[in-house]
């Protein structure tokens, strides 16, 4: 009645190894999730992302704005210039001088605003 002793188990290393770095995969993910922290990373990230987006955005205004003043410092305002030539607005301090049509250019004006000699009307 004696039995034989039974062979020992021989160790698998590498079946060791993978349970152990997918328990420590695991282990670390909850962790990471848990912590919280980096969905706040991550949502700063995308903060920060719109962020940029919008110094971008005012950057080109600023540069649009910026533009506009060097024209209007140099070419004079362009509201300016359509007040005076098409609604004839002056300012204050300016002499308007009106001269009769015709006058300048050499035209005679119209016929029809003077009614012609030798007829009346009632």
């Amino acid at each position: 009645m004696s039995s034989a002793p039974a062979a020992p188990r021989t160790p698998r290393p590498l079946a060791a190894f993978f349970l152990s770095l997918g328990a420590s995969t695991l282990v670390l993910g909850l962790l990471l999730v848990s912590d919280g922290r980096v969905l706040e990373l991550k949502r700063v990230r995308e903060e920060t992302r719109q962020l940029d987006q919008q110094i971008e955005a005012l950057k080109k205004e600023n540069d649009q704005l910026r533009a506009s003043v060097e024209a209007a410092h140099r070419h004079g305002f362009p509201i300016e210039k359509v007040a005076r030539e098409e609604l004839h607005l002056v300012r204050p301090d300016d002499i308007v001088l009106l001269y009769p049509e015709g006058s300048i250019s050499g035209e005679k004006p119209l016929a029809a605003a003077t009614p012609p000699l030798g007829r009346s009307e009632p």
